[in-house]
């Protein structure tokens, strides 16, 4: 990303987010992180998920479930859960795999509310049925699981995780 790219601003985030999913509640955290929290229902049930995304970094928006967690299939492994950005450190906060890293799928040009958010719900549809089949049935890229991540990348996530509660 050049720094000439456009870029919405985080008013203008807010703005789109409460005008385009008014169940969300969004703050701007001291570090000028903003964040969402709100329930999407893809098919069988509302998970309440949050939205991270730091205006001016690198970064892409971070999407985890707050509620009911995320899980892996009976007798699975958390890391075996398809597409998601796998935190060790506290499995529950790994990040939903939305953006292929290097398709420039979304940029700060994008509003959350119009890219992020249906694609998170849209990850929920094929991760209800993967429960049920064993296959993630999304046309996909990259590694099914684990996304890898550079030092960078997973410190930055890091940091950010540890101003929300």
């Amino acid at each position: 990303m050049s720094s000439n790219e456009p870029r919405r601003s985080p008013a203008a985030q807010l703005r789109a987010m409460s005008l385009q999913w008014p169940d969300f509640e969004g703050e701007k955290l001291p570090d000028g992180t903003l964040l969402w929290t709100g329930p999407l229902r893809p098919k069988a049930q509302i998970y309440i998920v949050s939205v991270l995304w730091k205006p001016g970094a690198m970064f892409l928006p971070y999407v985890m479930v707050r509620d009911p967690k995320i899980r892996p299939r009976h007798e699975g492994a958390f890391d075996e859960i398809p597409h998601l950005i796998f935190f060790k450190d506290d499995p529950e906060r790994s990040g939903l795999c939305l953006f292929d890293p290097e398709g420039r799928e979304w940029c700060p040009a994008d509003l959350i509310a119009e890219t992020t958010i249906p694609w998170a719900s849209e990850w929920l549809l094929y991760y209800e049925l993967w429960h049920l089949t064993g296959e993630w049935l999304a046309p996909s890229v990259g590694y099914e699981s684990v996304a890898r991540m550079n030092a960078a990348e997973s410190r930055a996530v890091k940091d950010m995780l540890e101003n929300v509660h």
